[in-house]
């Protein structure tokens, strides 16, 4: 752990979401809590890693202000209800609203949820193997955006912004359920923008059916970029930031602070 961590009293724990007694430890005495957990597989997983968490922080007593991350439109079942309940993108939902649930009903004097959308840092390398694989190799961005999706975009830093202002002033947040997003960019528009902070010209793919069908859960972000096809996703970011007195960062701000891992991240960029 950086010194710099330790100075400001930070203390790290060794253990991981399912180990109980080492969330126990972690959440001793604390009066704010922040919860942000990835997808497992099994799903059932992701609900007992989140009862685990709520669980220790209910019998610390202490905890006065408890923020959980989820994911743009998670209890919105109007935008991704009509999916079959095997298809992944409803059980990643279904999942999601169970965490919210949970924490909602453990009736902390403060609750906050938080709903990030499609975050800046998923180009960037490692998310982006993921997510973009074909990015770093050979500077494609492989897609099924149809020409006029939009989707919303916020950089990770301003989740944190959040949920900072959360835990330190609970009683603004209490009960807030807060979807956030900044710019809304189409397929062509985060090409430009990601070609002019690499300093090389991004290529973009259509990806085949056939592929879609082939490729399935393993490029994470396909059923979301279908979604957004289906549903207007757009979120109003000048709204927020009206309402919460918190900036938003925007492509170009990420990109030139996060300049070491683009050069990293595209083949080609300079």
């Amino acid at each position: 752990m950086p010194l710099s961590f330790k100075e400001k009293g930070v203390v790290i724990f060794k253990g991981d979401f399912d180990d109980v007694e080492a969330i126990k430890a972690a959440t001793k005495g604390v009066d704010g809590v922040f919860q942000n957990l990835s997808p497992t597989w099994p799903a059932e997983q992701q609900i007992q890693q989140a009862k685990n968490i709520v669980n220790a922080a209910l019998e610390a007593g202490t905890v006065k202000s408890y923020v959980v991350s989820t994911a743009f439109y998670c209890s919105n079942r109007r935008i991704w209800g009509h999916y079959d309940p095997s298809h992944e993108l409803h059980i990643y939902y279904t999942t999601k609203s169970a965490v919210e649930d949970i924490v909602k009903k453990a009736d902390f004097p403060s609750y906050t949820i938080l709903r990030p959308a499609w975050l800046y840092q998923n180009y960037l390398v490692p998310q982006s193997g993921y997510y973009f694989p074909e990015l770093s190799t050979e500077g494609i961005l492989a897609h099924v955006y149809e020409p006029n999706t939009r989707m919303p975009h916020i950089d990770v830093d301003n989740v944190e912004h959040f949920a900072a202002a959360a835990l330190i002033e609970p009683d603004k947040f209490n009960g807030h359920e807060i979807e956030l997003g900044n710019e809304n960019l189409t397929l062509e528009e985060t090409r430009e923008l990601l070609s002019k902070a690499a300093g090389v010209d991004i290529n973009t793919r259509i990806r085949s059916k056939q592929e879609v069908i082939k490729l399935g859960f393993k490029v994470g972000t396909l059923i979301f970029q279908q979604l957004a096809n289906e549903k207007d996703l757009s979120i109003d970011g000048k709204a927020l930031v009206e309402k919460y007195g918190i900036p938003f960062n925007n492509f170009g701000d990420v990109m030139t602070r996060e300049k070491d891992e683009l050069l990293k991240s595209i083949a080609g960029a300079k």
